[in-house]
């Protein structure tokens, strides 16, 4: 397994941190069930996604864990209403919803927006 954007979300990794509250590398290939060295392919993600400000390391123990933004992302929870609401748009009708998403990406906050076009890389992948 391959520990790419297109392999496994952003927002999955950080669910699996949050909920280990604080994990290695190593321990985090093995949650996933990767056997081998993916510590290494693992490690690079995760420095990615420290840079974009989802995550912090410990300097003494080498540990991932949330950060701030990350722990608001991981707590943020889409109200049944919500979802329902948004899956009924017509597809038509989601250009506007992308254009607003696309807007947000341009001028609201850095973390915020690489999440969103990664999670766009992720969910246009074609499999």
């Amino acid at each position: 397994m391959s520990f790419t954007v297109y392999d496994i979300r952003d927002l999955d990794l950080m669910l699996k941190v949050a909920d280990l509250t604080s994990v290695t590398a190593k321990d985090l290939v093995r949650e996933f069930g990767v056997d081998g060295d993916g510590g290494q392919h693992i490690a690079s993600r995760l420095a990615w996604m420290k840079r974009y400000g989802m995550l912090t390391l410990g300097e003494k123990n080498r540990e991932w864990s949330l950060s701030d933004a990350g722990r608001r992302v991981t707590n943020a929870q889409l109200r049944a209403a919500a979802k329902s609401q948004i899956e009924r748009i017509p597809d038509e009708e989601m250009i506007e919803v992308m254009a607003h998403v696309t807007s947000r990406v341009r001028l609201g906050d850095p973390m915020t927006a690489a999440m969103l076009r990664r999670e766009f890389q992720y969910g246009s992948r074609q499999r």
